[in-house]
């Protein structure tokens, strides 16, 4: 009988932990907002995606993609693979060309390890001009470089804000631009920052199937 008891207790004890947390607030850190009313792709390109109702994190590959062949696959490895599963979230590379090869290259490469998810990585052709006009409206202390690409990720909420975090690692450095390069940054500071966007945008407005949708495993 006591047996009986003991197990009944390491199975049922952990189940209500789990369903005690489950139902509890959930705690984040909310992030600072850097700049409002980020241009919006539809503003500059119609019959596009938006960015608007969305958790969005952006990055700008240029005119040759492939020269950022590392960077996406930190990104892919360490940030999408993490949030890809969020029916509101998607991640935006502006690249420039069209018809432009390498682009193709890199996304036959990246659906072979996103399968059904590779969906939420959307890919999308500006100009120099709308390139530019999109990454300017961003709070950024670097220039696109002469690709018209850029080593930043940047993270956009659900109302066209950037977000970010402020005194970094506390020695007071803002953080509105993450390293791609760096997969301790994308690690700890973008996975987390865009983590905390979405539980501050959706986890309280929304049911956990409204969150996962089809997604849900």
């Amino acid at each position: 009988m006591k047996k009986k008891i003991i197990l009944a207790l390491l199975f049922i004890g952990p189940l209500a932990f789990f369903i005690f947390l489950s139902l509890g607030e959930v705690n984040f850190i909310p992030c600072k907002t850097f700049k409002t009313n980020i241009v919006d792709i539809t503003d500059i390109k119609k019959d596009s995606i938006s960015f608007d109702q969305n958790i969005n994190v952006i990055t700008f590959l240029g005119k040759q993609p492939i020269t950022k062949d590392i960077e996406i696959f930190n990104i892919n490895e360490v940030v999408f693979k993490k949030l890809a599963k969020y029916t509101k979230f998607q991640l935006i590379s502006f690249y420039v060309g069209d018809n432009n090869s390498e682009i193709e290259i890199i996304k036959e490469r990246l659906a072979k390890t996103n399968d059904d998810k590779f969906y939420k990585w959307k890919f999308i052709c500006l100009d120099s001009v709308q390139t530019t006009r999109i990454y300017n409206s961003l709070k950024t202390n670097t220039t696109l470089d002469y690709n018209l690409a850029a080593n930043k990720a940047f993270i956009v909420d659900k109302n066209n804000n950037q977000r970010g975090r402020t005194d970094d690692d506390k020695i007071g450095e803002d953080v509105f631009a993450y390293d791609l390069s760096s997969v301790n940054d994308l690690k700890n500071k973008l996975l987390t920052d865009t983590q905390n966007v979405f539980y501050e945008q959706e986890v309280s407005t929304t049911s956990r199937k409204e969150r996962l949708g089809k997604d849900e495993k």
